[in-house]
């Protein structure tokens, strides 16, 4: 009773301190931080995920936890099949970016679309798709993973200092993956390493806002200025639990490591040339300076709990600092300037069942970047769904603009 005591005490301590942690978010510098695949269970715990990887997300967040899921009984080899694993997202603002569109592309006047489009500079577009097919099996006595995935995101929000264009970026990579997971006998160390092959199609300049409603023009104006480009990444990690579950868990990543690096990098938040190293693509570039053209090498800290309410009920803590900055002579790996508190991510989730197994019933809610979020995921069956809800800073300027995303997923697991 006095242990369960103690759980709880730990876990509102550690509740508090995420919560607290919001009444610092105003400070955050402004500009939104890229990123790889969008999993949506991060998400929900505000992305602090380092420190809890354990289901097929340790892929885009922390390899050593392909380690940390126990296969069901009824399988020797093969753990899980999950497909199509369908990611639809969209932000708030769409609907009113869309209509707000139409209307200024109805404007003759270069002046009254200047005027109109200047309603818009709070409401951005943000819509994307995914799939992740996905096979976890044992090579040996080793977990492992092999996987296909496509992405594409797209965006697009006025400019702040000239309203009649639009900063506009659509990104579409395809590609496979494979990874595998190593473990001692306790099952308390485990490290892990994913190698991933994409296939990138990037477009990121600015678009008149009235071209904007024109399909045509648009995928003309696309197309012809696109890089077209390729890259191998490989992301490793490391997890170490103190004694047992419940107790403390330690996690460290490096996603995109550095496999390469590109001179003359414009880092958006230090706004100074460097060179920057990490997953950098080759191809064909009609935009150079495109932000895309290398994924820079994102070195992530975190720290978890897994107090136990109850013999059903059980909550998993975390917090984690993304994007630490390393700079070694002209190398940078990382990308300096980003505001600490946007640096930190900070969740809890509750879970129904086993830790060791999937749970069929999540709650998550948490901080990501200074902004508040919240996700669930349900298992009917073989049936998965997934929803969360998160907020990211899409401004140019020191002043923080919130975008609020949604994401909603289904699979189904075998």
């Amino acid at each position: 009773m006095e242990k369960k005591i103690l759980r709880v005490r730990a876990a509102l301590a550690c509740t508090s301190i995420i919560l607290g942690a919001g009444l610092f978010s105003s400070v955050a510098r402004a500009q939104e931080i890229p990123e790889s695949f969008t999993p949506i269970r991060p998400q929900g715990m505000g992305g602090a995920f380092t420190a809890v990887a354990n289901d097929e997300n340790a892929v885009w967040t922390n390899p050593a936890g392909l380690a940390r899921g126990r296969k069901p009984r009824s399988r020797s080899t093969v753990e899980l099949v999950k497909v199509p694993n369908i990611i639809v997202g969209a932000n708030t603002a769409s609907r009113d970016f869309i209509q707000g569109v139409s209307s200024n592309s109805s404007a003759n006047d270069i002046s009254k679309v200047a005027g109109q489009a200047g309603q818009l500079s709070d409401k951005p577009f943000w819509a994307m798709s995914a799939l992740f097919p996905l096979m976890m099996f044992d090579v040996g006595s080793n977990p492992s993973i092999a996987g296909a995935y496509s992405q594409t995101t797209i965006q697009s929000m006025v400019d702040a200092d000239n309203k009649t264009l639009a900063r506009t970026s659509a990104i579409s990579d395809v590609g496979a993956l494979y990874g595998m997971s190593f473990t001692d006998k306790s099952h308390m160390i485990s490290a892990g390493v994913v190698g991933r092959y994409i296939a990138r199609f990037a477009y990121e300049d600015k678009i008149p806002v009235d071209e904007l409603k024109n399909a045509k023009t648009l995928q003309t104006s696309i197309k012809e200025g696109s890089n077209k480009s390729s890259g191998f990444a490989v992301d490793t990690g490391f997890m170490w639990t103190v004694a047992d579950f419940w107790y403390p868990t330690l996690g460290v990543s490096m996603l995109n490591a550095p496999t390469g690096c590109k001179d003359d990098y414009l880092n958006p938040f230090s706004k100074k040339r460097e060179r920057v190293c990490g997953t950098v693509f080759k191809g064909s570039f009609e935009n150079p300076e495109a932000l895309s053209t290398v994924d820079p090498t994102d070195v992530r800290l975190g720290l978890s709990m897994t107090p136990r309410f109850s013999s059903k009920l059980a909550a998993r803590i975390a917090v984690d600092l993304h994007h630490l900055p390393i700079t070694i002579g002209q190398d940078h790996y990382g990308l300096d300037g980003i505001a600490p508190l946007k640096q930190l991510h900070a969740g809890i989730e509750f879970f129904v069942g086993n830790p060791l197994e999937r749970s069929p019933f999540t709650v998550a809610m948490g901080l990501s970047q200074g902004y508040f979020t919240f996700g669930t995921t349900v298992e009917i069956g073989v049936v998965s769904l997934e929803f969360s809800t998160y907020g990211r800073d899409i401004s140019s300027t020191a002043t923080p603009k919130e975008d609020r995303r949604m994401l909603l997923g289904l699979s189904m697991n075998f």
